[in-house]
């Protein structure tokens, strides 16, 4: 679960710490309060895509830090392992710290577990600790896609759908590999010549890595022996050939300071200086003598690295321009001449599409065996689900096919799978039943898609769960039906929910109220979003506003003691 989340610098939100329990938490306010920036702030934690324009007027970058209790587990030991295995973080004492830092440009930085993280690590990490679900889920869920994802998320054949999904793929790849084939034979074989003298070129180059800075430093010594030499005989002269040479000054000198410390034990620090000068004095003249040494090469040396030069250079101009880009066009133009080399066989390539073709039907048919035997379960169990919520008489199925002809499969499945699935519901009886797409309320619409949130919260453990007013299209009066199906949500997931049905909000077990603020210290007019946790009276005086706005009377007041009440109730119940 979601311990504590540290917010700072997310547009209104100037520096706000919350403090998170188990159970059902509410999150309340008016439009424009800053309700959806809890979501937002969520949404970072989750690796979502977060714009540089949501830092806040006058500062740098926004930062949000949130710290999870895994407690124990099967999906704890996994989050543990993913932590550690992608950036090397650590979970202590089952607390999970998650920060993630946005400047003003987008750019992005992540710790996990105390170590620095890449984005692509916090998104794998986020989607296991918490999911979000917002307005748009209503329209999300009549994509056929998401369709088959949800129906595999209950019937646990995710991995079955991902499984098929590359089989198509890489069918798909090979068929499209023989119809390049037949439908450019001449300029394959013209671009396998070119690729061929590509790859002999650059291998018979045999270039060496970090030779070329090799060579162009020996060339340089090699052109410039006769002004090294002299250099190198006038600096030796100095130091040790010529009369009172430095060696020799430098020598007396550390003799007579060593005698005058012998005296003055304060010099002792001087002595030793002037021993390490003559040393150093020393060790250049060695350094300088075995220069001298490497002066001695053949003339004829010359000639053999200026002529390799020109061949490297004339090699990265095609090829190149630097080493690096020389090396990976050799292991690409390889990898591209093996794979047209490969499908240079017609037959051979025909073979291997049935081949393919046969492994994506073998795992379609799994695939598909798997969703028939889930359907009517999960069909029953979101159809118990819209009862509680108000919808008596609606039916649920799903409509799929139970068959695929091999022959057609890589022309009409599709990566979610080999036939559609569609969720159809039959609201009123009597009538026929209709495609979610074809649902006109909004308010059927938003109860269909909890009860299907409700009905996947069975089958997962997922630690949090996130509603942004989903509740939006559902009046009132069904209030009490959607906040009690998500207290029974919560039993055994965390939960939090931004709703204005006072109705649902009466369920919460924990409530934050979300306004804003203007000025705060004297001079300071900026507008700030404050969030508070409310207690006592205070929940009943935000439920009476949610109902009749702010200026509710003591009736009101009264109503939402009541409403409170029939929760508890029914919550009980």
């Amino acid at each position: 679960m979601l311990h504590t989340i540290h917010i700072q610098n997310l547009a209104l939100l100037e520096r706000e710490e919350i403090r998170l329990a188990e159970g059902l938490t509410v999150v309340s306010g008016e439009t424009g309060g800053g309700k959806s920036l809890l979501i937002t702030a969520l949404k970072v934690l989750r690796g979502e895509k977060v714009p540089g324009s949501l830092v806040r007027h006058g500062a740098d970058e926004l930062q949000v830090d949130g710290e999870f209790r895994l407690g124990r587990g099967e999906r704890s030991a996994v989050i543990a392992a993913l932590v550690r295995d992608s950036c090397g973080g650590i979970v202590e004492d089952d607390l999970l710290l998650i920060t993630r830092i946005v400047d003003r440009q987008g750019r992005t930085r992540v710790r996990i577990g105390g170590r620095p993280a890449t984005l692509a690590a916090l998104r794998e990490l986020g989607v296991m600790l918490l999911e979000i679900h917002g307005q748009g889920d209503s329209r999300a869920l009549m994509r056929p896609e998401i369709q088959c994802e949800t129906l595999d998320a209950f019937a646990g054949t995710t991995s079955l759908r991902r499984e098929f999904g590359t089989a198509l793929v890489a069918a798909r790849a090979v068929r499209q590999h023989l119809r390049d084939l037949a439908e450019g034979e001449r300029e394959r074989r013209q671009r396998l010549e070119f690729l061929r003298f590509q790859h002999q070129a650059m291998n018979e180059l045999r270039l060496q890595e970090g030779e070329l800075a090799a060579l162009e430093q020996e060339h340089q010594l090699l052109s410039n022996l006769d002004a090294m030499r002299l250099q190198l005989d006038e600096a030796l002269g100095v130091l040790q050939d010529g009369d009172d040479n430095v060696a020799d000054q430098v020598a007396r000198a550390t003799r007579a300071v060593q005698a005058a410390a012998a005296i003055d034990r304060r010099l002792e620090d001087a002595a030793e200086q002037m021993g390490q000068i003559d040393e150093l004095v020393a060790d250049v003249c060695r350094k300088l003598q075995s220069g001298q040494a490497r002066l001695d090469l053949d003339p004829a040396r010359l000639t053999a690295v200026q002529e390799r030069l020109d061949e490297v250079h004339a090699a990265l101009k095609r090829f190149g321009p630097t080493e690096v880009d020389l090396r990976a066009n050799l292991v690409r133009v390889a990898a591209e001449l093996q794979a047209t080399e490969a499908n240079a066989d017609s037959e051979a390539l025909a073979g291997q599409l049935r081949q393919a073709t046969d492994v994506a039907a073998t795992s379609g048919r799994k695939l598909l065996r798997a969703r028939s035997k889930a359907i009517a379960p999960f069909a029953n169990a979101i159809k118990k689900e819209l009862h509680d919520l108000g919808m008596a008489h609606t039916e649920v199925r799903v409509a799929m096919a139970e068959e695929f002809a091999s022959e057609r499969l890589l022309d009409e499945a599709t990566e979610h799978g080999p036939v559609a699935v569609d969720i159809e519901v039959r609201i009123n009886p009597g009538e026929p039943f209709h495609s979610m797409r074809d649902t006109a309320s909004g308010g059927e619409l938003a109860r269909i898609v909890l009860a299907v949130k409700k009905t996947l919260a069975d089958q997962d453990r997922v630690p949090l769960l996130v509603f942004d007013e989903i509740d939006a299209e559902i009046g009132g009066r069904l209030g009490l039906q959607v906040g009690k199906k998500l207290h029974e949500v919560a039993r055994h997931h965390q939960v939090v929910i931004v709703t204005h049905l006072a109705p649902v909000a009466a369920f919460a077990q924990h409530h934050f109220l979300v306004n804003k603020e203007v000025g705060g210290a004297v001079g300071d007019e900026r507008t700030r979003a404050c969030v508070r946790l409310l207690k006592g009276a205070e929940v009943e005086k935000e439920l009476a506003a949610m109902a009749m706005g702010d200026g509710a009377d003591a009736a009101a007041l009264q109503q939402a003691r009541r409403l409170v009440e029939k929760a508890r109730e029914s919550a009980g119940g």
